[in-house]
Parts: structure tokens; sequence; C-alpha cells
């Protein structure tokens, strides 16, 4: 089963919203000369904004040789090339073009330097010579030997917010405090913690204490280096930490027993780690010294690991009488299940503190989590396993297998273990796996239990199948326009089944109506108003006033079935 992360990396990007994109088409240009435009266009481009637009010559190489797409899009906005005009003629063509078309430089200097594909609002100039403190700034770091390309990393917090003599006085000061170094160090943590060149570097003294001690601590390793890639992967690593909780200042004197995750180990596995022990409950200020503490976690690999739930947990020592009655209050987690899904089949059963505690301690308690004693006892219940593989065997029957098979993967990633309720559940989502945990998260985001949200599953999975805007939507009818918490759905989880436009506003309008002609004096709950037929739900309206059914069908309702609900509300009130 592929591997499914649910934190993505913390890590600062600025890539073009484009880049994805096909590149424009040079329809416009005659074919034989398509293979020669772009390096045409290239050196004319830097021609250009370096003797008309008086750029510095090597921002203007620069500019031109690190925005390819903008370069495709410059050419194909020209106009139709003659198919008879010269190879050795198109640079000509293309200064001719420019002395008429002046350039707009934002787009090829924000794709080149890896920024934003849209400009900051305060650069309302297509022309980069009208904004002296940007260019200034880009030359104060690219004389201090930012390489080009990665100064996006600074964009526009640094770039557009901070004056370029301030940049070099700040750069001058942090190599003075770090002058052990390399250079390579200091561009590293820079283009990582962007705060040291945005403010005074007072107000990160411990930041800059734990940055030399994380990097004295990896010398010996390091000492040959002055790659900026080198360095910034470890700067990464350290806010990968740092975003997780763990405090400024902890990670330098944590790092000699655990060189190797910072240099060696794949920031995936590390953000792994950090979402399974954050979904045990760990806090983060814990979390970076344990992981550190014992850094033998991080080369554990729970991938293709399976677990009998409720087996494992007897074997690790949970007390019997919580785990029978845990699986006696959510029978969905038994069965067999992956040892990287444990997180949140533990947070379904509520035993997820009560695991944690077991392994805190560290040292032979961390073996729990170990493929080895997985395997010592490779057991199952034999009723669950062949209940299951009967229920799958007539899912399989009325749907793709592909799409069950990742239908089986988002509710094992949940919590649900390989059981006949697992297979009920399954017919009745219509998503794919990512768009179902995409919002199973938003709803926990939003504030809805754990415990409440795994029975909404059971019970009403279609609710899954909705959009996260149509689920926010009624979120926050409920909260905001009827005044209940989301606890609210422990005891009526149908609430975000029904239809929203056709049924829950349109009824509350009614009878708020009521409310506001002093017709209705009590407020009626959701499950009252919702859960009733329309047939009910017009009866409920007949005993509060005879006129009110006919109000609401001519308002609310269908007119084609008005005398058939007037008549039933008639013979209703007859039999009261």
């Amino acid at each position: 089963m592929p591997l499914r992360l649910r934190v993505a990396l913390q890590l600062r990007r600025f890539s073009s919203t484009d880049a994805a994109l096909a590149p424009p088409k040079l329809r416009n240009l005659p074919y034989r000369l398509r293979h020669v435009a772009v390096p045409a266009a290239r050196a004319v481009i830097s021609e250009y904004l370096h003797s008309t637009r008086c750029l510095a010559s090597s921002h203007a190489d620069s500019i031109a040789a690190h925005s390819p797409r903008s370069l495709l899009s410059f050419l194909a906005a020209l106009p139709t090339v003659p198919r008879s005009l010269p190879t050795s003629e198109l640079p000509a063509h293309l200064r001719r073009h420019l002395n008429f078309h002046p350039l707009n430089e934002l787009p090829f200097f924000l794709e080149s330097i890896g920024g934003p594909t849209a400009a900051a609002p305060c650069l309302n100039s297509m022309f980069l010579s009208d904004h002296p403190s940007l260019l200034g700034a880009v030359a104060a770091l690219a004389h201090f030997g930012f390489p080009w390309s990665r100064l996006g990393l600074l964009f526009p917090s640094v770039l557009l917010d901070v004056p370029p003599d301030l940049i070099s006085a700040r750069l001058s000061a942090l190599e003075a405090r770090l002058h052990r170094l390399p250079r390579a160090a200091i561009i590293a943590a820079c283009l990582t913690f962007p705060s040291l060149l945005e403010g005074d570097l007072s107000d990160y003294d411990v930041l800059i204490k734990d940055i030399a001690a994380t990097f004295k601590g990896l010398w010996p390793d390091l000492s040959s280096s002055n790659d900026i890639d080198a360095f910034s992967g470890v700067c990464r690593r350290m806010r990968m930490f740092y975003d997780a909780g763990a405090e400024i200042g902890s990670i330098g004197g944590l790092v000699g027993g655990s060189q190797w995750v910072f240099l060696e180990l794949g920031e995936k596995r590390i953000a792994e780690r950090f979402w399974f022990f954050k979904e045990l409950g760990m806090e983060g200020k814990e979390m970076g010294r344990f992981l550190l503490s014992n850094a033998r976690i991080f080369d554990l690999d729970f991938s293709d690991v399976v677990i009998s739930v409720p087996r494992y947990l007897r074997r690790v020592g949970l007390a019997e009488d919580e785990i029978d009655a845990a699986v006696e209050k959510h029978p969905y987690v038994v069965g067999k299940n992956q040892l990287e899904n444990l997180p949140r089949v533990l947070r379904a059963m509520e035993l997820e503190h009560r695991f944690l505690e077991k392994i805190l301690a560290g040292g032979e308690s961390l073996r729990y989590l170990s493929p080895e004693f997985v395997l010592e006892d490779d057991s199952y219940d034999a009723d669950v396993e062949r209940a299951f593989l009967d229920g799958m065997a007539k899912v399989m029957l009325e749907r793709k297998a592909h799409f069950v098979d990742k239908k089986l993967e988002f509710l094992k990633s949940v919590g649900y273990g390989e059981n006949e309720i697992t297979t009920k559940v399954i017919p009745a989502l219509n998503s794919t796996r990512d768009l179902l945990l995409e919002r199973f998260d938003y709803l926990l985001e939003r504030g809805v239990e754990y415990k409440i949200l795994c029975r909404i599953l059971r019970v009403f999975p279609k609710v899954l199948n909705q959009s996260k805007d149509m689920l926010n939507e009624k979120l926050n009818y409920l909260t905001e326009e009827l005044g209940y918490s989301l606890e609210y759905l422990h005891c009526f989880p149908a609430f975000l089944c029904f239809d929203l436009e056709n049924r829950t506003k349109p009824r509350y309008t009614m009878l708020w109506w009521l409310q506001e002609h002093g017709l209705l004096r009590k407020k009626l709950a959701p499950a009252t108003v919702l859960a009733n037929s329309e047939k009910r739900f017009i009866s409920t309206l007949y005993l509060v006033h005879p006129a009110v059914p006919k109000l609401w069908l001519e308002c609310f309702s269908s007119r084609r079935h008005m005398e058939y609900y007037l008549k039933n509300i008639y013979q209703y009130a007859e039999n009261i």
C-alpha cells in the first residue's frame, strides 16, 4: 500500500502557479525558426535590459537566463513572423518589436528569482528601474553570494521591505556572529529563516545560537563543504522541527547522536514521524527532544507492516478492560490495518494517550513500533477476516476493484480495520481517496471531534461525498445561524446530510417567520425540524395555525403536491 502523508513539508517555496501548465505554443513562428527562437530571444532580452533599460549586465543576463516561460510567452505574443524571414534576421526582428513594444519586465524578473507569478500590489509598474530599492536589495544579496534563482524565497518580505543598506549591514553582522561558518551556511540560513534579514538580529539571538550549535555538531561532516544545498538541507530540517513545535534553541544540543537525521534522512520521513506522534497527542515541545533522543525511530519503516486490532494492543500491554470497552464502543476498528495508520486507529478508540504513555519512556518500549515486534505474532481473528472477505467479494462484484481498493485505503487511514462494517461503508463513498481524506481532515480542523466524525462516517458515509465548501456552509449555518455548537452533531450527525438550500434553510425561514409573528413560542431543534418528512413537517405547521401550511406550500414547496399535502393535513388534524 502506498504511503500517505497527512502533513505537508513546511518549506517556504515560491514557485510559479503557471509552471504546471503547458508552455505556450509558438504557432506564430515558422517551424524552421522555432528551435532557434528561444536562444535568440534570450540574447535579445538580455541586451535590451542592459542597453535600453540600463540594468547591470549581470542582472540582465540572470533575468534572461532564468525565465524560460516568460521568453516563450514573449515569443508567442509576437505578430505572425513571415515565413520568408531568414534565420539570421530573427534577432533584428525581435529588436524592432521591442523598439515599439516595451517589455513588461516584472514577469521575467519574478520568474528568474523563483518568485510568485503575480507581482506584489506595490509593484504597479512594468519597469524594474521604477523600483530602485528592489534592484538595490537584489544587488546587495547577489554581491554577498545569494544564488539569483533563489531570491524568490526572500520576496517580498526582504526584497521590498528592507532597505539595501540595511540588508548589507545585517549580513555583515550575521557573518561576524557566525564567523567560523562559510558564507554558504549564512546564505542557507537566511534563505530558510528570512526573519534574520527582516528584523534586528538582537531579536533572533537564540535562533542564531541554535544555528551555530547545530552546524558545530555537524561540522566534521560539513567542514569540507561550501555547498549551499548541503547547508540548506540542514536548515530546512531545523525549520521542520521548529514548525512541529520544538523550541527555538533546543536543536543544537541534541544533534550529537543524530547527525544523520540532518545530513542524510529524507524530509518526507521526518514529516511522516511528526504526523505520527502529533496524531498520538505528543506535544510539539516534547516531540523534537523525543525524536532526536531516539533517532532510531526515523529508521523504522511502518508502511508495509500489518497489525491486527485489538490483538496488537493487548500485546503492547494496554489494559484488557480498556481495550474491550473501546472495541465494543468502536467496532469498526477491529481487523487488519497498517502500522502507519496506528495513530488514527487509537484516536478512533480514544486510546492514543494510553499508548503514548507506553512509548514515551523510550528504550525498550520503542520496540512496539518495530516490524520485528509485530511479526512475532501474526495471528488474527478468523471470524472477522472471513466476514471482511465475504463483504469485499460482494462489493467487488458491484464496483471497480481499483476504486474499491482506494476507498478501503482511505477508511483504513482514518482508523477503520478490515471488517464487515468497512465493507458496508465503501459502497456509499463516491469520491477519490485524496478528496475523502481532505474532507475528513477539514472537518477535524473545523473542530468536529474524532469520535463523532468516525460515527458519522459509519452511519452517514455520504457526508464525505460533499465538497469542502458545502460542508463549510452547513457547519456555519449550524453554529452561526442556529446557534448550536459542533457537539450537537454527536446526537444528530444527520444534520450534515440534509440539503441546505432545499430543506434546512426553507424550513427554518418558515419557523423564524412564525416566531416573529408570535405564532411559535418554543425553539425547535434541528433533529425535530429536519428529520421529519415534508408531510410530517406540514402537519406540525398546521398545529401552529391552520393557515400556515398553505403559506408554506405557496412559498417553499412544490405546487404539484399541494392538494395532496393539504388533504393529508386535514385528515391528520381530524384524528388528533
